[in-house]
């Protein structure tokens, strides 16, 4: 089989929410990091034949990346890859070795702020962390607009960027670590539930990232 670019894509960011993963047979993808605060899912344009677990998934696509244009043949422990004359045999990891995303799908508890952040809101918003040191994204809803902000919520005398996102009629704070916002690039209707838990959505990709408890509804 030939895996896509869409499907490679995907699979280099997930692997910056989890260095290995399960592939199931089928072309739907999960992930979730180690600290269980992201599960990402993601139905690509790619169809694998059987399951097998990759216990380093950088690895894995930079030895891809050694073809240019590799053609994969799924045995019962390994993958070849091969482009002609070359070809690699590679590995699968045992399962008892990684962790692994459910296969459970997530119901949010309950669905208390619903906001779309465009992909040009958000790059400003990580820049502008990244420049101010800021540790925390915050959406803040104060009953009329709806704000985008780098900030430190233990510091709030301290530096903060905002930029106005929308309109409501809630008044709330959800605050996310930025460690945790590993989305790939594009624009996002978000779902925030009080219970913790907040839903991204862009076409047939999607996050489960988790709600700091200091947020506020």
């Amino acid at each position: 089989m030939k895996i896509t670019t869409n499907t490679i894509a995907i699979l280099k960011n997930f692997a910056k929410i989890n260095p290995s993963i399960l592939i199931p047979e089928g072309n739907t993808l999960r992930t979730i990091s180690p600290s269980k605060t992201i599960m990402a899912k993601a139905t690509v344009d790619s169809t694998f034949p059987q399951r097998f677990a990759v216990y380093n998934l950088d690895r894995f696509l930079s030895t891809l990346s050694l073809f240019p244009d590799p053609d994969l043949e799924f045995g019962d422990r390994t993958v070849v890859i091969s482009d002609g004359k070359q070809k690699i045999s590679y590995v699968y990891a045992e399962e008892n070795t990684i962790t692994k995303a459910p296969e459970k799908e997530i119901v949010l508890p309950s669905e208390d702020v619903k906001v779309t952040i465009t992909e040009a809101q958000m790059r400003d918003v990580e820049k502008a962390a990244s420049i101010l040191g800021m540790p925390e994204l915050l959406m803040e809803g104060d009953g009329t607009t709806v704000r985008l902000q780098a900030a430190d919520s233990k510091n709030p005398s301290g530096d903060t960027y905002s930029i106005d996102i929308g309109s409501t009629d809630s008044v709330f704070k959800a605050i996310f670590k930025i460690e945790n916002i590993k989305t790939i690039p594009g624009d996002y209707d978000v779902t925030i539930s009080s219970k913790g838990i907040s839903h991204f959505r862009q076409g047939k990709v999607e996050y489960y990232i988790a709600v700091e408890q200091s947020s506020s509804f």
